[in-house]
């Protein structure tokens, strides 16, 4: 008889490898996801904390609180809140106006945070950098000099909206000063945005139609891919039809667009309705309402709700729910969670333009005041109609706008390969969610 010592199990001894070290950059605390930007940034933090090894580095011009950090640790193993004050923006987007530079990056560097991520970076070098927005693109630049390890890994630009295009827009519809000044930082954000001053791998962008205006107005950058928005599904639950004449606006409601869509609307739109249905209401809610939001009060049929706990019990008020938008970039948020809701959604050609929907079967889209009225009379008047674009619309969100799967080409733009296997780890926030 033979015998033979025991050898080792090679696969049980084998240390599984070692996940990609990704740092994302973003310029505002990506909590709670009550606007755009955060809404976008929580919702990739939370995906891509499931198949890579997560650093964030954010700054932040509102309270920090330590809730903010130990929710976000749950999600990125290294976390950095950097609070920035009001007074220096401005004192930063002067100098940087001064020197010729654009003002939006200049606003949002501050070399402690940019010392603290050359530590990490020093101790366990990233593989790829996601810098969200142009706003953070001089941290990169940071890391590229550091000695002594320069970052040398992937740099990809999630601009989500054309930025420049923005600016641009700002600039036709203002008067001097203000023309030149948001025509120059136009220019000047463009040399970012096609990768001349700092450069990067790949670039994305919400929806084809930012793509489209990438290649046209900035550049024609190889690697340029649209990486969309998706809804949260389980949050925004449909909701039981109502028979209220009632609208609703959600948006931030400092935010230029926001404020000149929702005043043009109640100028041109609500005097009409309530002169046909007097009943008719109109509900504006959102964070930070201007002086000129909080006037719009007065007028019959408006009110100003302002900051509120939760939207959905005011989307549940309403039968309609309006992105009055006259410029608009990217998709709208606030119009793929009142679909998700199951609520009617009017838009104008601005707002409706980043969505994935057939226009009359799952949401309607107006322009001149004329057709405002018309649309929404119809909402009110036929329940029929009513509930069918309403289902449709949950219908098309739960095809189309599932996070998971408008966020799955970003894994690939930052670790070519990553996202050919679907890791099956837990989300770190299902447990909390």
């Amino acid at each position: 008889m033979s015998s033979s010592s025991a050898q080792p199990d090679d696969a049980a001894t084998e240390s599984p490898p070692r996940r990609p070290r990704v740092l994302m950059l973003t310029h505002r605390l990506p909590y709670p996801p009550d606007r755009g930007d955060r809404i976008r940034s929580y919702h990739m933090i939370r995906f891509l904390a499931r198949h890579v090894d997560l650093a964030l580095g954010c700054t932040s011009d509102e309270p920090i609180w330590m809730q903010h950090h130990h929710l976000l640790a749950t999600m990125a193993r290294r976390v950095a809140l950097y609070p920035i004050s009001r007074t220096s923006i401005r004192m930063r987007a002067a100098r940087a106006w001064l020197a010729g530079a654009a003002i939006t990056p200049a606003c949002f560097y501050r070399s402690g945070l940019g010392d603290q991520l050359a530590r990490w970076h020093e101790e366990e070098p990233f593989d790829a950098v996601l810098t969200f927005c142009t706003a953070m693109c001089h941290y990169v630049r940071r890391l590229r000099r550091h000695v002594p390890a320069p970052f040398t890994g992937r740099h990809v630009l999630d601009l989500v909206d054309v930025d420049s295009a923005k600016w641009a827009s700002y600039a036709q519809n203002s008067l001097p000063p203000k023309r030149w000044l948001y025509a120059c930082e136009a220019r000047r954000l463009r040399r970012l945005e096609s990768g001349q001053d700092e450069p990067f791998d790949a670039v994305s962008v919400v929806s084809e139609a930012e793509a489209k205006a990438y290649r046209s107005q900035v550049a024609d950058h190889g690697q340029l891919v649209a990486v969309g928005n998706g809804v949260d599904m389980d949050y925004f639950q449909p909701l039981e039809d109502t028979d209220a004449r009632t609208l609703c606006f959600v948006g931030v409601l400092n935010y230029r667009p926001n404020v000149e869509g929702i005043a043009w609307f109640v100028r041109h739109v609500m005097p009409m309705l309530v002169e046909r249905e007097p009943r008719t209401r109109l509900l504006i809610v959102g964070r930070h309402p201007t002086a000129r939001v909080e006037e719009l009060g007065q007028c019959p049929g408006v009110e100003v709700v302002g900051s509120v706990p939760d939207v959905r019990d005011y989307i549940r008020d309403a039968s309609v729910v309006i992105a009055p938008l006259l410029l608009a970039r990217g998709v709208q948020n606030k119009v793929l969670e009142a679909m998700a809701c199951q609520r009617v959604a009017i838009c104008s050609p601005a707002a409706a333009e980043g969505i994935e929907a057939t226009v009359g079967e799952h949401l309607l889209v107006a322009d001149q005041p004329r057709d405002w009225v018309e649309a929404i009379t119809r909402v009110f008047d036929d329940p029929r109609q009513r509930r069918a674009i309403a289902a449709a619309a949950r219908d098309c969100v739960e095809q189309r706008y599932t996070w998971d799967a408008r966020l799955h080409p970003m894994l690939d733009l930052l670790v070519p390969g990553l996202g050919a296997s679907r890791p099956t780890a837990s989300d770190p926030l299902a447990a909390t969610a």
